[in-house]
């Protein structure tokens, strides 16, 4: 009978994730290796859906008031500057909202510790023992040096993009594989004096990349943008470079950026692969949010996806509590209802938001219809409810 959960990262999926289970009595132990609050490289466009599960895990009203602009619509603009708009009420009537994951990540833990999650921040998960096959405890290490176990019936993966308990798990086993270089890059910085309207997310095609700028809280911009490694090679490589040679070609970044000045200093990360990973690696394990599958940014649905798929994992957790082994099997088959279709789509128009041309194709031919520019941009949120009982 699963009783206790060890969940490693708490971002948006893996502190929701805690959430939800110690409402529902589970002994719940969420690690973070970083103290909060901190920055964290991300396009922080929260889409409307993601009110709702904002309300259910009780921080509705702070996320509501910390400052974060209301968007409104997201504008997508080619480089010549034809654009089209997706309105935000597609999505829901609340809106879109723009806060920093700095403030958004800090509410959520806070929140999770005071329905009582065991909190360990500044702690690196360090080392996995298993016994008969199954991970049964985690190693860790806080930044002091003190070292720790932690005993769990299930251990969640919620590290996004680095997926630390996939690679130790491969590092146990013989699936260790020689690094490859990534494909992508994503760069992020705040600004100060961006030329920009509160109540708008602006989307930026240039040569090898698009970057997203929106307003947050305390009247700043987040400036981030995803490139081809060879392209941002080409252009300097550094953040700042990148902007002035490539991004400020699209006629409209050439506007709003034309006197933005960084708050602090550029953030980086390597992208390597986009859609479903595996989602229960190891007996036992389970990975959720950014770890389990990653959705392109041009979506605005990376928010949703992991509080959603934390959804996904508690409800399966909940109805199968005493098998692991049918918490997976709900679990892949629930997430691949809910996120397979979105995900194919994204890969079908990916090549395009690296093309200017073909970008500009897109965006003016969806920009001349409404009906079809709807219909795509709803099959990034397809639809599945799962009840409590459903199986």
């Amino acid at each position: 009978m699963v009783s206790t959960l060890a969940i490693v990262g708490a971002g948006p999926a893996g502190s929701s994730l805690a959430i939800r289970l110690v409402e529902a009595g589970f002994d719940v132990t969420l690690i973070e290796r970083e103290s909060f609050p901190r920055h964290k490289l991300c396009g922080e466009f929260i889409s409307p859906e993601c009110l709702t599960h904002f309300e259910q895990l009780g921080v509705a009203d702070r996320m509501l008031t910390s400052g974060g602009d209301r968007i409104a619509e997201t504008i997508f603009y080619e480089r010549g500057g034809g654009s089209l708009v997706i309105p935000s009420e597609w999505f829901g009537s609340s809106g879109a909202l723009g806060l920093s994951r700095a403030e958004m990540d800090l509410i959520l833990l806070e929140r999770a510790k005071e329905l009582g999650v065991t909190v360990l921040e500044s702690t690196r998960v360090t080392g996995l023992i298993s016994n008969g096959g199954r991970v049964v405890a985690l190693q860790a290490k806080n930044d002091d040096g003190a070292a720790s176990t932690i005993n769990a019936d299930l251990i969640i993966d919620a590290t996004g993009r680095a997926a630390v308990i996939k690679r130790l798990l491969d590092k146990q086993g013989t699936d260790a594989r020689a690094a490859k270089r990534p494909p992508l890059l994503g760069f992020k910085v705040h600004l100060r004096d961006a030329d920009l309207e509160p109540g708008r997310c602006e989307i930026y095609s240039f040569e090898g990349g698009y970057a997203g700028l929106s307003h947050v809280e305390n009247g700043i911009a987040n400036f981030c943008f995803l490139i081809k490694a060879n392209s941002a090679k080409k252009f300097g490589g550094k953040g700042d470079l990148i902007t002035e040679g490539a991004i400020k070609k699209n006629k409209r970044a050439s506007v709003t950026l034309k006197n933005a000045m960084p708050v602090y200093d550029w953030l980086a990360v390597a992208v390597d692969r986009f859609g479903k990973k595996e989602l229960a690696p190891a007996p036992k394990v389970f990975a959720v949010g950014d770890a389990a599958a990653f959705i392109d940014p041009f979506t605005g649905s990376g928010m949703l996806l992991a509080l959603e798929s934390a959804e996904v994992l508690s409800r399966s957790i909940l109805i199968n509590r005493s098998s692991p082994e049918k918490i997976a099997a709900t679990y892949n088959n629930w997430f691949d209802q809910k996120f397979l279709t979105r995900l194919r789509v994204c890969g079908l128009i990916r090549n395009a938001a690296y093309l200017p041309r073909a970008a500009a194709l897109v965006i003016n031919f969806l920009g001349a219809s409404r009906i079809a520019r709807e219909l795509l941009t709803r099959t990034t949120r397809q639809g599945f409810s799962i009840s409590p009982t459903r199986r």
